[in-house]
């Protein structure tokens, strides 16, 4: 249930590109040019994240330690499960 209410939500905030697919985040823009969001876990607690790790939570699943969600089109704004990749920290 978690999970369909979150891609419900971020579903209401998105334009699909029809040329690249990109699904674009039109809600909130950090600084450095990344959809960000505030998301409630399932234990009731609020945190604000990337628009691309909330889809990733999302659409295909939890987020493991020491990675980061890029997206593999080069859009910043891109929230396409499709195009998420996991990149390991050093």
């Amino acid at each position: 249930m978690y999970q369909h209410k979150l891609q419900n939500q971020l579903q209401a905030r998105i334009i699909i590109q029809p040329d690249t697919q990109c699904w674009e985040w039109q809600g909130q823009i950090s600084n450095s040019g990344r959809g960000r969001i505030m998301i409630q876990s399932e234990d009731g607690t609020t945190r604000t994240v990337s628009a691309e790790d909330a889809s990733y939570l999302a659409f295909i699943g939890a987020i493991p330690a020491k990675t980061l969600v890029k997206q593999s089109c080069g859009n910043r704004l891109c929230i396409n499960p499709e195009h998420l990749d996991l990149m390991e920290l050093p």
